[in-house]
């Protein structure tokens, strides 16, 4: 099969399943997620490694998100979580978990189309794994952004003891990092979101396509956005909330 024909046949396979509709609904349900999983990250991440990492763990995940994106979360964010609030389980806390959910159950629809989930798992099975994915993933993300602060230790450990120095420095070691843990939380979530994943060899092809899309699109759209800057006056103040629905849409 050529190519273009297999691309061909995956296109018409995207439009059967509505992956227009679905690409929609992710994107919005992500976006309204967003702010409180990270309240709920944040507490999470300031009890697993300390208020002061926990800042810079957050920041560290943003690496791979556009420039523009990245600008325009990260001030709403620094409000947001500048607020005081309890601990993990304050109304704020749970709510954000519960909230989280809903992206992560907008995920498992749109896969249960991809996949052709027959018999979707009963509603409070559902939940309970939309729950379980979203305490799972500030668990992993906070300790991912740990390793990410920990890399130039790590590089200076490496010269010190083995006089061995990384090509390019600490930032190719950072985005390397990124880039296999985003990797990974990509199949986690096709393995445990859907209700009915494939085996895991008819799986690593299609993360391995998703990592090198997200990264693709994460840049191209950075170089539009720097090539197209009137944006702004298209969308007004609602500019940077357009943009980074937009990226998610992607």
């Amino acid at each position: 099969m050529s190519v273009w024909r297999a691309l061909y046949r995956a296109y018409l396979r995207f439009d059967a399943h509505d992956g227009f509709a679905m690409a929609g609904y992710v994107a919005y349900s992500t976006f309204l997620s967003l702010f409180p999983f990270a309240i709920f990250f944040s507490a999470l991440a300031s009890v697993l490694i300390g208020p002061e990492d926990s800042r810079a763990a957050f920041d560290a995940l943003f690496d791979l998100a556009p420039e523009h994106v990245a600008k325009t979360l990260l001030p709403a964010l620094d409000e947001v979580l500048g607020r005081p609030r309890g601990g993990l389980l304050t109304i704020a806390g749970l709510g954000g978990v519960w909230v989280a959910s809903n992206a992560a159950e907008s995920v498992r629809v749109a896969l249960d189309r991809a996949y052709g989930a027959r018999k979707p798992r009963h509603f409070v099975v559902r939940r309970a794994v939309a729950i379980g994915f979203v305490l799972l993933s500030a668990v992993a993300f906070a300790l991912v952004g740990f390793v990410i602060i920990l890399a130039p230790l790590a590089i200076r450990l490496a010269e010190s003891w083995f006089g061995f120095t990384p090509p390019g420095g600490i930032g190719p070691l950072r985005y390397a990092i990124g880039v296999a843990s985003f990797a990974i939380f990509i199949l986690i979530v096709n393995r445990l979101l859907p209700s009915g994943a494939p085996g895991l060899a008819r799986l690593l092809p299609g993360v391995a396509l998703s990592t090198v899309l997200w990264i693709t699109a994460a840049g191209g759209f950075s170089i539009y956005l720097s090539y197209a800057p009137d944006y702004a006056l298209t969308y007004g103040a609602f500019a940077g909330v357009i943009v980074t629905l937009l990226f998610f849409y992607l």
